[in-house]
């Protein structure tokens, strides 16, 4: 039987979490986001307490088949231990992920051995009856397994010297017949604006920047996506609203999205 296609199947995006660093902030936690197509879900980062959100939402999280952190930030990379650890305690309570295989994608693999040995200090030394993967994330494709296809390509958020790995990374997404870019932490809309060809939809984030300047920009390269989502966001949006949505109904007025916690969207 041919292997499905990803133009086939139907997906949801849901929004865990759309603050960035920030001090703990009324009704957002940290960064983090899945897609759910064909009754699995792909976890991209996984801030604060999204398990949890998940979890509260009636998101499956045995549903989960791999976890992709784009840098290993607090903000991106500080709930993952949770995710795990309530993922093992469904299994414990149901069965039924018993014998699945979880894939756990990483820029830099001490994180995981990091979070493997603080896992090993709580309940039943974290002894699971499914695997879990670390797998090292460089630039190209990550997974294409028919529901969903995943590609790597760096940014210039932290600091990199020639020779060696990038350690931070956004990814291009394509499922159910569409492609969404995730920017992850970003030094600029250079690093992603090549991306952009055919997107239906950037999530971008603005704790770094501007969400009106990284508009401007994408406008002047003539490298506007057909949608704009605003995630991770920053004190701009945080503290000033009202002045982001008159920005940006001045520029791209029906195209642009600022996610909230708890967001889902149809794909």
């Amino acid at each position: 039987m041919p292997k499905p296609s990803h133009q086939q199947k139907q997906a949801e995006l849901i929004v865990l979490g759309s603050c960035s660093g920030t001090e703990p902030m009324p009704g957002r936690k940290h960064v983090s986001f899945a897609i759910r197509v064909a009754d699995q879900l792909y976890w991209f980062d996984a801030g604060e307490g999204c398990s949890y959100t998940a979890h509260t939402m009636g998101v499956d999280l045995l549903q989960c088949r791999a976890i992709f952190i784009s840098h290993t930030h607090m903000d991106h990379i500080g709930g993952l231990g949770n995710l795990l650890w309530n993922i093992r305690k469904l299994d414990v309570m149901t069965g039924r992920f018993k014998g699945h295989h979880l894939d756990l994608y990483l820029p830099d693999l001490r994180a995981w051995q990091a979070l493997r040995d603080l896992l090993t200090l709580t309940e039943g030394q974290f002894a699971c009856d499914f695997t879990i993967e670390p797998r090292l994330i460089a630039d190209g494709l990550l997974l294409d397994n028919g529901n969903i296809r995943v590609e790597a390509c760096h940014t210039h958020h932290l600091p990199h010297r020639a020779g060696e790995p990038w350690l931070a990374f956004g990814f291009v997404i394509q499922c159910a017949g569409k492609k969404i870019v995730y920017s992850g932490d970003t030094g600029g809309v250079d690093d992603f604006a090549g991306l952009l060809d055919s997107c239906d939809l950037l999530l971008v984030e603005t704790g770094h920047h501007q969400p009106a300047a990284l508009v401007e920009a994408l406008i002047a390269r003539d490298r506007l996506p057909a949608q704009v989502g605003f995630i991770h966001h920053g004190r701009t949006i945080l503290d000033k609203p009202d002045e982001v949505v008159e920005d940006l109904n001045r520029l791209i007025p029906g195209r642009w999205i600022i996610f909230n916690d708890g967001d889902r969207v149809s794909l």
